[in-house]
């Protein structure tokens, strides 16, 4: 019994010694998870930058990064510039011209981001200035003419100083009643009779001030005026004594009026007691006579035009004076002028007139002395089938000319023309009568080297095989055309030379059409033009005679233009 207990106490303690050599299984450890990224502001989310800007920069900290990952940083606004992520984000903030400002700028690594606020002030106010300033707002030298005048020198003041005012003073008397006003001064200069002369005037506000020279150019005795009554006279056929009454502005001490004419029928012509009187001879012309009484007051004239009936005038007709207000002349042909004359009509307007004068002898310079008329043939009317020839117009509307005697004087020596006659357009006799120089007139022979001094010489127009040159000096003008055969209208003025001639179907070379090239309205027949370069252009050379026999020749040197 004793030993069946024993051996049940010692079974347990068999299992415990099994227990003990057999150890029960364990559980195995988790690895670690990955840690993630934390990105974090270090510095403040808040930054502040003064109006003048500046460098920014930002700071933070970035743990456990993810290989291949980089920091951002990004800012929408354009005042915020050179914006860099590194160890640290740098930006740079650009100065404020306005008002107060902010923006943002964000910070990213992959999914994580910060934000900071960017805020700059707004530009700072000029602290205003208090100090006094006194400026010249006009011109700083004034000039004035010689009479009498007032002038005005004008100014800003700012910040005026409570009982200061502005002073100003000239320093020549003839500058005076200088008077400061409400930001201008004012002055009057007195008339100068002397030499031209020079002052100032300086304006003073405190310890500010400014100067402005004056000056006023030197005294000129006014131009002397004429002053006449009347100055155009008609007067009957029987004549008689005459009287003008006349006056002058601006008398000259120790200077006298006279009065001259050149006409035989004017007699005692007298200047006295501001009348000028002559007397009228009796007409025994078939026609209306006139001529011109010349007035002088030193270097001024003025004219008095006096025409007179003819004896036994025809009481069907009318007598006027026609007024030249300008005259001039031109070639039409190897033996015929043009004389055209202007007159400025009150009630009528503008007139002119056209003769048409055939020369009795060849000449191309001017038209020779004598006397033309219809009834020698030496004034060509209209016709019928030519209506170019002698013309009165007024206002746009023309009449004929049936009947015309000119007569024509040259002072070769003074380069002066004496022109006169009478013209009848239908039951009006006109007379007219002019002196002086004549636009169209070549007054002096034409020296050994031929024309040299060029007022005009240019391409009027061209085709394509032709140039029309145009060519004037002092009364004579030629119209050229050089032909140049295969030429092109965009072709320069070729060089070469260019005989006269006319077109043949055999002509091989270049030429001057000889049916169009006129010098003064005279056709060429002979000669020949030659063109050269030139450092300044051209060298243009002609040596030509026309169909009255003229020998014209001379040298253009420079530019041939196109117009």
């Amino acid at each position: 019994m004793k030993k069946f207990l024993f051996m049940m106490l010692a079974i347990p303690m068999v299992f415990a010694a099994c227990s003990k050599d057999e150890a029960e299984p364990q559980p195995q450890p988790t690895p670690d998870p990955t840690p993630k990224p934390a990105l974090t502001l270090t510095s403040d989310a808040e930054m502040s930058f003064e109006a003048n800007g500046g460098n920014g920069i930002i700071t933070y900290t970035l743990t456990n990064p993810t290989e291949g990952v980089e920091l951002t940083a990004n800012c929408e606004a354009d005042w915020v510039s050179n914006l860099t992520a590194g160890d640290n984000v740098v930006f740079v903030v650009a100065a404020n011209e306005g008002e107060a400002r902010e923006t943002t700028i964000t910070v990213a690594y992959d999914t994580l981001s910060f934000d900071v606020t960017v805020k700059q002030a707004a530009k700072a106010e000029e602290p205003e200035d208090k100090t006094p300033k006194f400026t010249l707002t006009s011109e700083e030298v004034m000039e004035f003419g010689q009479n009498e005048a007032m002038g005005t020198i004008t100014f800003e003041l700012k910040n005026p100083i409570q009982g200061v005012n502005v002073t100003a003073k000239a320093n020549v008397s003839w500058i005076s009643q200088v008077t400061p006003q409400a930001e201008k001064i004012i002055f009057a200069v007195a008339a100068n009779t002397g030499e031209a002369r020079e002052g100032k005037i300086t304006a003073k506000y405190g310890e500010l001030s400014f100067e402005v020279t004056i000056k006023q150019v030197a005294y000129v005795a006014p131009t002397p005026v004429i002053n006449l009554d009347n100055t155009v006279i008609e007067v009957a056929a029987e004549g008689g004594a005459q009287s003008i009454a006349y006056s002058v502005e601006n008398a000259v001490e120790g200077v006298e009026l006279t009065a001259t004419c050149e006409a035989e029928w004017i007699t005692n012509l007298t200047v006295a007691n501001g009348n000028i009187t002559f007397d009228v001879a009796a007409s025994e012309e078939s026609g209306m006579r006139s001529t011109t009484i010349v007035t002088a007051y030193g270097e001024v004239t003025k004219e008095i035009n006096v025409s007179q009936l003819p004896a036994n005038a025809n009481p069907d007709m009318n007598y006027s004076n026609y007024i030249i207000t300008q005259l001039e002349t031109k070639t039409t042909a190897a033996d015929a002028w043009n004389i055209i004359l202007y007159e400025k009509d009150e009630i009528l307007g503008e007139m002119y007139t056209r003769i048409s004068v055939k020369l009795s002898a060849d000449n191309a310079m001017y038209i020779t002395d004598g006397e033309y008329s219809v009834a020698n043939g030496g004034i060509t009317l209209n016709t019928s089938t030519n209506n170019s020839y002698s013309t009165y117009r007024y206002n746009g509307n023309a009449q004929d000319i049936s009947d015309c005697t000119v007569e024509v004087t040259n002072d070769l020596e003074n380069k002066t023309s004496t022109i006169k006659g009478t013209f009848t357009v239908g039951n009006t006799i006109f007379s007219f009568n002019y002196r002086g120089t004549v636009d169209g007139f070549v007054y002096e022979k034409i020296g050994d080297d031929g024309i040299t001094s060029w007022d005009e010489f240019y391409i009027y127009s061209q085709w394509a095989d032709t140039k029309y040159i145009v060519a004037k000096s002092s009364g004579i003008e030629m119209g050229i055309y050089l032909m140049k055969l295969g030429g092109k209208k965009s072709d320069p003025l070729a060089v070469g030379t260019y005989p006269v001639g006319e077109w043949e179907l055999t002509t091989t070379r270049d030429y001057c059409d000889i049916s169009s090239t006129k010098i003064n309205g005279t056709l060429l027949v002979s000669g020949e033009f030659v063109v050269e370069e030139d450092a300044a252009g051209y060298k243009f050379t002609f040596d030509v005679v026309d169909e009255n026999g003229t020998n014209w020749k001379g040298t253009y040197v420079g530019p041939i233009t196109t117009k």
